[in-house]
């Protein structure tokens, strides 16, 4: 398989995926970037009764459990971290229930927030985040979706890489100039340089909670640190938190920055108590260690983050890197700001989809009714290499025009043309536009390396229309490439190359003249109908005393001869009378 083959089929998939994965990808990216900063939005929505000062501690786990536990209630696990105004509580789920109810307290007075502003919204965005809202269907999509947003990645930089990768202009600048589809190109690939390395974080992090395959894989790549091996099940009932806190009181000599404490859980997998707690000067703020208790709060594992070989500090911290607070505040900015911008590719991605498809459909109606060539034998060859559509559809028109004079005409993507065949031709016009940092568009790149071989081409009068965008830097790069390619093989120009500066009308009126020199049918001109004055009757006012702009009725008198119909375009150009304008 030919580069231009992979770089070809690599487009149509990263076009396929985007569509197919896009709005998943949308909800994924604004469900994570909100959820990232929940804590503090929470205590945005609900100040925190009591500070931090020197002089308050935050209450221990035996005071919380005193305080906020009612008769009857039991524990399923508890956080209270430094750096936050709220812990959070879990109540151990009724039978039957998959999650208890989970209550914001104050980290230093235990106040309970009966009703916090904004937590069924944060249950709500999470439950979106993990499975949106679907359940095991819902995690299913939102891991395939993790999966495809990997392989976006990898192909968008296979298809970004341009031919001078060092210019680093050329990866991370935007020019705000630019418009139409050259605007949307620049804005999809330049803004995806920028998250790249971000995505692709988010996605690999992301795939060890959506397949078993893939974390089992990346543990024992990294080298996961082995688990203890600790036998039995302790009830959640059973566990004596008064012990087990004074162990840990003496296990860590209370230089602790937070902890957080999962009591025994099916549901969850844990089997023993087992507490994470962040010491004096960690490395971030997910650098935690965790201590595995039994029932009596005897100490069974400790585990401490700062021992671990690299690979299992990055298993550890798995939470931290998808999140971006591994890398402190910056990274979790920068996530959420590369999270927040998902939707731009989605919009630019579709937008340029659908341009691409109405080219496409110009192009096909363009070589609709016309009557195939036999290959080799006719009296034009019509080569062309687009890249949106265009050009195809210029070299058809051209094909059409050239037919209708009665001149048989073979149209073929520079991608299947050999030199061979170009070699058997006596009379060609080549119809190519110029794509990225001024190199051949995807399927016209095998054709420019098999050209820079020599071959005479001795016989051969060619004409070149040449499509770019001024913006550029290498306005019509390959295009002109072609011509001078052309020329120092021997063949002979029949006029000099007409180059369209972003669909300027002027020059493919040019390319129209050409055509016609060289005996093709002229295009039937669009009618543009003169104005004409329609005398203006009468002015009524609709909303007269309203508050807001005046709106009023205009009554005008067309020319008694025009005739109107449903579905009619009136163009107006209003203009005041030659006196008043001097």
């Amino acid at each position: 398989m030919g580069p231009a083959l992979i770089r070809g089929g690599l487009f149509q998939l990263h076009s396929l995926l985007g569509l197919v994965a896009g709005l998943v990808l949308v909800v994924l990216g604004v469900t994570g970037a909100l959820y990232s900063f929940q804590l503090e939005l929470l205590e945005l929505l609900n100040p925190p009764p009591t500070a931090a000062t020197p002089d308050r501690r935050p209450l221990t786990l035996p005071e919380v459990r005193q305080r906020l536990l009612a008769p009857g209630q039991e524990l399923g696990f508890v956080s209270s971290m430094a750096g936050e105004g709220y812990g959070l509580l879990g109540l151990a789920p009724a039978s039957g229930q998959g999650r208890g109810e989970v209550l914001l307290f104050d980290r230093y007075t235990g106040e309970v927030l009966k009703a916090p502003r904004g937590q069924g919204f944060f249950r709500l965005v999470l439950d979106l985040h993990r499975s949106l809202a679907l359940g095991p269907v819902g995690k299913a999509l939102t891991g395939a979706a993790t999966l495809i947003l990997l392989v976006l990645c990898l192909s968008g930089l296979y298809l970004r890489w341009p031919r001078q990768a060092g210019r680093w202009r050329t990866w991370l600048t935007l020019d705000w100039a630019r418009r139409g589809r050259s605007f949307h190109w620049d804005l999809h690939t330049v803004a995806g340089t920028w998250c790249l390395l971000l995505y692709l974080l988010a996605a690999m992090t992301g795939l060890y909670w959506s397949y078993d395959w893939y974390r089992q894989a990346s543990e024992r790549l990294l080298g996961a640190a082995p688990e203890p091996r600790i036998s039995g099940v302790v009830a959640r009932q059973d566990v004596d938190l008064d012990a087990l806190w004074q162990s840990f009181r003496q296990e860590t000599g209370g230089q602790v920055e937070g902890y957080g404490l999962l009591l025994p859980n099916p549901a969850r997998k844990v089997s023993q108590p087992t507490l994470w707690y962040l010491p004096d000067e960690a490395e971030h703020v997910r650098a935690l260690n965790r201590i595995v208790f039994d029932g009596a709060g005897r100490v069974l594992d400790h585990r401490r983050y700062s021992e671990q070989p690299l690979g299992a500090r990055l298993l550890l911290s798995v939470y931290a890197l998808h999140s971006g607070e591994y890398f402190g505040l910056a990274g979790r900015v920068a996530l959420a700001l590369a999270s927040l911008a998902m939707p731009l590719f989605v919009v630019t991605g579709l937008w340029l989809y659908l341009d691409r498809r109405r080219k496409r459909r110009q192009a096909h109606q363009a070589r609709r009714g016309l009557l195939p060539a036999t290959p080799g034998a006719a009296d034009w060859l019509i080569g062309y290499a687009s890249q949106s559509g265009q050009g195809e559809a210029l070299a058809w028109q051209a094909a059409g025009q050239l037919q209708a004079a009665g001149l048989s005409a073979e149209v073929i993507a520079l991608g299947r043309l050999s030199v061979e065949r170009l070699q058997q031709a006596t009379q060609a016009l080549f119809v190519v536009a110029t794509h990225g940092d001024g190199e051949a568009p995807d399927g016209a790149r095998g054709f420019e390396r098999r050209m820079l071989t020599q071959n005479a081409l001795p016989n051969l009068n060619f004409g070149v229309l040449a499509l770019g965008d001024r913006r550029y830097p290498a306005y019509c790069a390959f295009a002109r490439r072609l011509d001078a390619w052309l020329a120092g093989q021997g063949a002979r120009p029949l006029f000099a190359p007409v180059e369209v500066d972003n669909g300027d009308a002027r020059a493919l009126a040019l390319w129209q003249g050409r055509l016609e020199a060289l005996g093709a049918v002229a295009i039937e001109p669009t009618v543009e109908r003169p104005l004409r004055a329609w005398p203006l009757l009468a002015v009524q006012p609709l909303n007269a005393g309203s508050p807001g702009g005046a709106v009023f009725e205009l009554q005008l008198l067309p020319p008694p001869e025009s005739i109107w119909a449903p579905g009619d375009i009136l163009e107006i150009a209003p203009r005041q009378g030659a006196e008043r304008v001097a």
